[in-house]
C-alpha cells in the first residue's frame, strides 16, 4: 500500500519471446556438412594413389617394422597418397598391427583397404622356377640368373663354400660339381629376395625327403653311387617305365666290369647338349666319358627324378647288356642280352 493506503498493482509482465529451434538446428547442420566434407575427404584419401596404373614397384617391410615408418614409406614411394589417412584406417580397422614383413609387388593403382589387405595377410611377391628333370648344375645356375635369384658368381660360390647340414654331402669335395645331383628337380615358388643360400637349401631339403621316401637300399652302391647311376637313366630314358630295365643294364654292366658306354655321360661334357654324339665324341678324355673309363664316373651328370632314383633302387631283373632307342619318336628302346642280338637290333631300326 502507498501512504494513502491505495493498493499498488504489480506492473503488467511483458510479453516474452518464445525459443526457437533454429539456431540449434543451424549448428548440427553446419556439423554434419563438416563431418560431411570431412568423411568425403577421408574416403577420397583411400582411393588408388595412380587410378589405372599399370606400373607395379616392389616394396619392403623390414622385419619389426613401425606402421609409421611403413605408411610413410608407402607415400614416399606413391603408393598411397596419405599416410596419416593409411594409418587412421587400418587404426579403426583393428589391422595396423597386424602388417607382416617382407617383400611385396605394389600398384599405385591399389585403393588403401586393398593394400591393407595385402600387407595383412602376408601376400609376398613370389619367384616361380622350374629345374626339369636331368638338369646339370650349368643349366640350373642359368635358371637361377634368368629368374633374378642369383648372380652366376653367387650360385657357384654357395654350390663351392656354403654349409649344408646334409649327411650325403658330407665327404663330398667343395668343388663346383659338389651339389651335382642333389638339387631336386621341381617347379618351386619361393618369396622375392630369398637369399641364393636358402633356395639352394630347400632344393636339397626336398631331395632329402623324397630319397627318405624310397625304398631303402639294398644294392652295394653307396647313395652317391645310387645318385651318380640314376642321373645317368635319367639321360637315358625318357618313359619311366624304361627306367628300371635300362636301371638293369647299367647294373648288369657294372657286375662284369663293361663299360657303360652311356651317350649322356659324354653329353654332360658340353654345355649345350647336342643333337648327336658323333664317334670323335667318343675319344674325349675326361673320367666322365664311360666309353673311355670303366664303371661310374666320380658323380652325378645331372638332377635325377625321383622315378630314374627309384628305378635304381628297385631296378627290372634282366640278363640284357645292351638297349637302342627307336627312331619313331616313341622314346621307346629295344633291349638285347647279346652283342650280336644287339647289331640286329641296330640293323633293323635302320641305325
Amino acid at each position: 500500500m502507498d501512504k494513502k493506503g491505495d493498493k499498488v498493482m504489480n506492473p503488467p509482465l511483458m510479453p516474452t519471446k518464445k525459443r526457437t529451434a533454429g539456431p540449434v538446428i543451424g549448428f548440427v547442420a553446419l556439423l554434419l556438412a563438416v563431418v560431411m566434407t570431412m568423411g568425403a575427404i577421408f574416403y577420397g584419401q583411400l582411393g588408388p594413389a595412380v587410378p589405372g596404373s599399370s606400373e607395379e614397384k616392389l616394396f619392403i617391410i623390414e622385419h619389426g617394422a613401425a606402421p609409421g615408418k611403413i605408411a610413410a614409406d608407402l607415400q614416399k614411394e606413391g603408393l598411397i597418397k596419405n599416410a596419416q589417412t593409411f594409418l587412421l584406417y587400418s587404426r579403426l580397422t583393428g589391422k595396423i598391427d597386424k602388417f607382416k614383413s617382407g617383400q611385396y609387388l605394389i600398384s599405385p593403382s591399389f585403393n588403401v583397404p586393398q593394400i591393407v589387405d595385402l600387407l595383412v595377410k602376408g601376400k609376398v611377391a613370389t619367384i616361380t622356377f622350374t629345374i626339369p628333370e636331368g638338369y646339370h648344375l650349368r643349366q640350373i645356375a642359368d635358371v637361377f640368373v634368368k629368374a633374378g635369384i642369383s648372380t652366376e658368381e653367387e650360385f657357384w660360390r654357395v654350390v663351392k663354400d656354403g654349409n649344408f647340414n646334409y649327411p650325403f654331402l658330407k665327404d663330398l669335395p667343395r668343388n663346383e660339381r659338389r651339389l651335382e645331383g642333389y638339387l631336386f628337380p621341381e617347379t618351386y615358388i619361393i618369396p622375392k629376395g630369398m637369399k641364393t643360400e636358402q633356395v639352394i637349401d630347400l632344393m636339397l631339403r626336398q631331395f632329402d625327403q623324397v630319397y627318405k621316401k624310397l625304398p631303402s637300399n639294398k644294392s652295394n652302391l653307396t647313395m652317391h653311387e645310387v645318385v651318380t647311376l640314376a642321373s645317368i637313366v635319367e639321360g637315358e630314358s625318357r618313359l619311366d617305365a624304361e627306367r628300371p630295365l635300362i636301371a638293369s643294364v647299367f647294373l648288369n654292366r657294372l657286375k662284369i666290369n663293361m663299360k657303360l658306354d652311356s651317350d649322356a655321360t659324354v653329353q654332360y661334357l658340353f654345355d649345350k647338349r647336342k643333337e648327336r654324339v658323333l664317334y670323335k665324341d667318343l675319344e674325349i678324355d675326361s673320367p666322365y666319358n664311360t666309353y673311355r673309363n670303366r664303371g661310374l664316373p666320380p658323380g652325378p651328370i645331372g638332377s635325377p627324378g625321383e622315378a630314374s632314383l627309384r628305378a635304381v633302387l628297385v631296378p627290372a631283373q634282366s640278363n640284357y647288356l645292351y638297349f637302342v632307342a627307336k627312331k619313331d619318336g616313341s622314346g621307346q628302346h629295344v633291349f638285347a642280352a647279346t652283342h650280336d642280338e644287339h647289331i640286329r637290333n641296330k640293323q633293323r631300326l635302320g641305325y
